[in-house]
């Protein structure tokens, strides 16, 4: 009975190993992207990191994206996006100053609060395109952004 004991122990213990083995090799096939967001020209608020899959809605709508808001710290802010599939993507950023989740913006509805993107390509008086914005997360890749801001 003893060696039976010791055989179920092992044959439970193999098949731990084999199941934690896959799942790790399936968190190998997603990659992360860490945006570095600043400097900033104050401590107010949060910064709005929005993510897009896609050139839908890029860069003015939230449709099919993923936001992460964070802390201003030391005058700059960190977002990360983690376990995401291999592909393209663009990210648009945001210093929500006053920390009413929106864009302010001006009578002429030009922009009062900082706004960058992906590959820093903003401008005074149109927005970036997709194109000039996006970028490739390779499988098991972190993708290191920074962001600067144009206030």
């Amino acid at each position: 009975m003893a060696s039976w004991t010791f055989f179920g122990w092992l044959r439970l213990a193999f098949g731990g190993l084999l199941v934690s083995g896959m799942a790790h090799a399936g968190a190998t096939d997603t990659g992360t992207i860490s945006a570095t967001v600043g400097p900033l020209r104050n401590q107010n608020g949060t910064v709005a990191c929005r993510l897009y899959t896609s050139s839908v809605g890029f860069p003015r709508t939230a449709t099919g994206t993923i936001t992460r808001y964070v802390k201003v710290a030391n005058g700059s802010a960190r977002c990360v996006f983690d376990k995401l599939a291999p592909g393209t993507y663009a990210v648009m950023v945001h210093h929500d100053e006053n920390d009413n989740r929106k864009m302010d913006k001006n009578l002429l509805g030009m922009p009062l609060e900082g706004y960058g993107a992906s590959n820093n390509r903003t401008y005074a008086l149109s927005a970036p395109t997709w194109d000039e914005s996006k970028f490739v997360v390779e499988a098991g890749k972190t993708r290191a952004l920074a962001v600067a801001l144009r206030y």
